[in-house]
């Protein structure tokens, strides 16, 4: 990510932007079933740290305090996902490697999936962060 941010500081305008948006390096997504207006949570998936995402918040941060950026805005947020299916959901798990169900937890929302009612998605909540850096002359 140092060589992407000192890349992008290259070929940038004098002030140009730099959107960053990538998944917090610390947070646990939460596992929940929606449809039409309601809601039941499940909990947390366990999340180990991403080695790739910590070294992307620590890119940024370097970039700012060895004076290439300024950062002009520093939010974060929440994003959701749905998904129709627990087949769906076991992809995500296998896409996500660092992540895990408790037992505990899968047992309930798949009990809970046998007896949806029509509609229910299964919903995933992930939180980010969005920097936006201004290149600095």
């Amino acid at each position: 990510m140092v060589d992407a941010l000192r890349s992008a500081w290259r070929v940038l305008r004098r002030r140009g932007l730099v959107v960053d948006m990538q998944p917090a390096s610390v947070y646990r997504p939460r596992l929940a079933l929606v449809a039409n207006g309601w809601r039941r949570d499940f909990g947390a998936i366990l999340r180990s740290p991403d080695e790739g995402i910590v070294a992307a918040h620590r890119a940024v941060r370097q970039a700012v305090s060895e004076g290439w950026f300024t950062r002009v805005v520093a939010r974060s947020g929440v994003a959701r996902a749905r998904y129709g299916s627990i087949a769906e959901l076991d992809e995500l798990l296998r896409q996500n490697p660092n992540w895990q169900i408790p037992p505990a937890v899968r047992r309930r929302i798949s009990a809970a999936w046998k007896e949806r009612p029509h509609g229910t998605s299964i919903e995933i909540r992930r939180r980010f962060s969005l920097n936006v850096l201004r290149k600095r002359s």
